[in-house]
């Protein structure tokens, strides 16, 4: 791959880029070709064009090997006579990139992977890895990482709160075991999303969940007057604790899936989630507590753990109507914003499958988080005015005991 004289782009064989791989010559022309379009707005001007908006000046071009899931790409990045044009592409997808053959080498090394991951991990970087390079390697990352997870969130209020966690395996003294990895999406006031950490905890505890919101309150997170998350009892006690004036809202995704693994035979199952839609479809609150009355009273006879439960459990699904109708109610019923995060997040850990230690994956989680915010960034999430209609205080946290 290389630029004419005239600077347009061209295939030609390298010894980095086999002719034959169709994938890596097109991502190849794929970063060329966005890099170059970066730098004529940088400089102000198109090759060979006159401007009063020109702010620099084209200075040839300087190699650059940029390690990505499919390989090794050679590139030719443009200069400016000062040498100030760093492209943004890089900043924001390399970290990630960076922890995932991090973790792959991690398990190369430490003796721990199959002949899949050594292959894997030799048609990444290309060369051996050794021990003393990794650490190199993750030692400079991990800096970085460290300070994001640890910066102050004062100066912004986050009036939406969404939690929820997924487990990997983790090799972790001497045994493969299962590791929640805790996220917390903040939606700032002016209607941006916002990863606000990446954390491990060996189990979803009362004291794992405390450790995660402690963190918060210590960074500085203010102004959280409603939460959304599933049910789980150590997460709800940390809330109760950390948040107690905080409207909170039990994902209606996790809920309808608790309520279906009580009921055996389809035909049932689809008549109870078509009736719990019904429930939350309701315009107001009121309207909503009486379908539900009516679901448990509908089924107490032929059902009645069934019906009990959704006495019990059902209002807790109904706090979303403390906000304005619309968008806001749509989006804060359910998890299904941070349950997103949780699959992009598997898509690349299933090449892993079993991390080596706990660093590795607190390593790529971090990565992931730093990368969704760079895109989060470009476009609001919610509107600034509704989120401004969440009520400001309650008397007491929502939840029922």
């Amino acid at each position: 791959m290389a630029f004419d004289r005239k600077g347009s782009l061209s295939v030609v064989p390298e010894q980095e880029s086999a002719p034959d791989d169709a994938l890596r010559q097109m991502l190849t022309t794929l970063v060329h070709d966005v890099v170059q379009r970066e730098f004529t707005q940088f400089v102000g001007a198109a090759r060979y064009e006159r401007s009063g908006n020109r702010r620099a000046w084209r200075n040839g071009y300087r190699e650059r090997t940029w390690l990505t899931r499919v390989g090794r790409l050679a590139l030719r990045i443009p200069r400016d006579r000062d040498g100030r044009f760093q492209p943004s592409l890089f900043a924001r997808y390399e970290r990630s990139e960076k922890a995932l053959v991090l973790a792959l080498a991690e398990m190369y090394v430490q003796g721990v992977s199959t002949r899949k991951v050594t292959h894997i991990v030799e048609q990444l970087c290309s060369v051996s890895i050794s021990a003393s390079e990794v650490s190199l390697l993750a030692k400079k990352l991990d800096s970085e990482l460290a300070a994001w997870r640890n910066r102050r969130l004062d100066g912004t209020s986050y009036p939406v709160l969404v939690i929820d966690a997924h487990h990997e395996q983790v090799r972790r003294d001497g045994q493969v075991r299962s590791t929640a990895m805790q996220w917390a999406i903040g939606v700032s006031s002016d209607g941006h999303r916002e990863h606000l950490g990446c954390w491990l905890g060996n189990s979803e505890s009362v004291e794992s969940w405390s450790s995660v919101l402690a963190d918060l309150t210590q960074r500085g997170l203010a102004g959280v007057r409603y939460v959304v998350s599933d049910e789980h009892q150590g997460l709800v006690g940390a809330l109760r604790r950390f948040l107690p004036d905080a409207v909170h809202q039990r994902c209606q995704v996790h809920y309808l899936r608790n309520a279906l693994a009580k009921v055996s035979g389809v035909p049932r199952q689809q008549q109870l989630l078509a009736a719990l839609r019904d429930v939350w479809a309701a315009p107001t609150q009121a309207t909503a507590s009486q379908r539900l009355t009516n679901l448990a009273a509908a089924v107490r006879k032929s059902l009645p753990t069934l019906a009990e439960w959704l006495e019990m459990t059902g209002a807790e699904t109904l706090a979303v109507y403390v906000l304005p109708p619309g968008e806001l109610r749509r989006r804060l019923r359910t998890t299904n914003s941070i349950e997103h995060e949780h699959g992009e997040m598997q898509r690349r850990t299933k090449v892993v499958r079993i991390f080596p230690n706990e660093a590795s994956l607190l390593r790529l989680g971090t990565a992931l988080a730093i990368e969704r915010n760079d895109q989060w960034l470009e476009r609001r999430y919610l509107n600034p005015k509704e989120l401004a209609q969440i009520p400001e205080q309650q008397p007491r946290f929502t939840k029922t005991a």
